[in-house]
């Protein structure tokens, strides 16, 4: 009976038989794309796969450029500095970005790619709603009908494999020759020795630098230290009718907070949060943006609830560009070491970031106006400590702002 199924369909035989065999998620989500995009996008059959060749094969610089850097907002806001800095040394190549649906205007903000593809992560099931399947099929249709001469993996995770995949590029961007030499046989041997001898460095590298490094064999250097973001001006636009919708006053100090989180673990407590911001509108007499993400339904309003009336605006699931546009305006952020304080920074407003990493990390976040206050556990982190951060951060804003007039 599986057989004459498989005559009518191969690909629902793909997926019966890589069931059957035990095949990976990776595969079997990759049969599905396959299938979808066959059936709502017209595409045809061709051969999966890319031929991996080194970098110093490469001729001449490559016309049409995939970046594949499937992650969320924190590790997208890192990667901004290498992503502007490939622009900047191919400004001839047109440069096509296959990012998440979550973090994709992230790069159409930064400006630095011709075209970016979403795609759905498998992470909390993003992939799976109807919204993000639809753009991710889609964007499997794209991948599979452009010619690309070179792709990138920023980050290698399963939907990097779906989209290199699909993509069939000419070639795929390796280490220097330098970093492989020498890896196989005796020497190979005496070279992993050596490193598995060598002193570790303090901290690993951060993975801002981390990604400038991959582009290394393309003779690509950085041309900026940190992410920074530009805001959309219809954003800008809506952001200051929101304001005037709620007496927001030229001039009033504006700050935010960010409760959530992608774990529960690193989640500072909620009430702590809440005291922060009670007594930042008492001393300061601030208003407070309450910013939550889609996985915190309604805890954006529960907050403004418990703080006093009219002096707090609850931000809840906000797109991109309204939340590049409203961190731009904070004289500070108070949040846990999540996305959003990345995307903050990258936007210009100074962060105290509320962090489980007791030492310097490689996602910590990057920008000289970021004061991280670090424990082992969220709970061993005082409000006292973070409220000081927050302090310093403004009276450091407002120095800052005093020189420039």
């Amino acid at each position: 009976m599986r057989q004459s199924f498989a005559e009518s369909n191969s690909f629902l035989w793909k997926i019966c038989h890589a069931l059957d065999d035990g095949q990976n998620d990776v595969y079997i989500v990759g049969v599905i794309f396959e299938l979808v995009a066959r059936k709502f996008w017209s595409v045809g059959e061709h051969q999966i796969g890319a031929k991996l060749l080194r970098t110093d094969r490469m001729s001449n610089h490559p016309q049409h450029i995939l970046v594949v850097h499937v992650a969320g907002l924190a590790q997208t806001t890192l990667a901004l500095p290498a992503l502007r800095s490939l622009r900047a040394h191919m400004p001839e190549s047109r440069i096509t970005v296959a990012a998440s649906t979550a973090a994709a205007d992230l790069i159409r903000l930064a400006d630095c790619a011709d075209e970016v593809l979403a795609i759905g992560r498998f992470h909390h099931a993003e992939v799976l709603s109807p919204k993000a399947f639809f753009r991710s099929t889609k964007a499997i249709n794209e991948l599979r009908h452009a010619q690309f001469d070179l792709a990138i993996e920023f980050r290698k995770n399963a939907e990097a494999t779906v989209v290199l995949n699909f993509a069939h590029p000419y070639e795929r961007l390796k280490s220097s020759p330098s970093v492989n030499k020498g890896l196989s046989g005796l020497s190979g041997m005496l070279e992993q020795f050596s490193q598995a001898l060598s002193p570790k460095p303090a901290m690993p590298d951060h993975l801002a630098h981390a990604y400038l490094k991959k582009l290394e064999p393309l003779g690509v250097r950085p041309i900026e230290a940190e992410p920074h973001l530009k805001t959309d001006p219809n954003a800008d636009e809506q952001f200051e009718k929101l304001l005037k919708k709620h007496a927001v006053t030229y001039g009033e100090l504006l700050v935010g907070i960010h409760p959530g989180a992608g774990t529960i673990q690193h989640r500072w407590p909620l009430e702590r949060f809440v005291s922060i911001a009670s007594r930042l509108i008492h001393n300061f007499n601030a208003r407070v943006l309450v910013f939550a993400g889609p996985q915190e339904r309604g805890l954006a309003k529960q907050i403004v609830a418990q703080l006093p009336a009219k002096r707090a605006i609850p931000m809840q699931s906000p797109k991109i560009p309204d939340l590049v546009s409203a961190f731009a305006r904070l004289s500070v952020l108070v949040a846990n070491h999540s996305g959003p304080a990345h995307v903050a920074a990258a936007a210009g407003a100074p962060v105290a970031a509320i962090s489980t990493f007791v030492k310097d990390s490689s996602t910590d976040v990057l920008s000289r106006r970021c004061e991280h206050i670090r424990a082992s556990h969220v709970a061993m982190i005082s409000e006292e400590a973070v409220y000081e951060a927050a302090c310093k951060l403004l009276k450091t804003n407002r120095a800052e702002f005093l020189r420039q007039r």
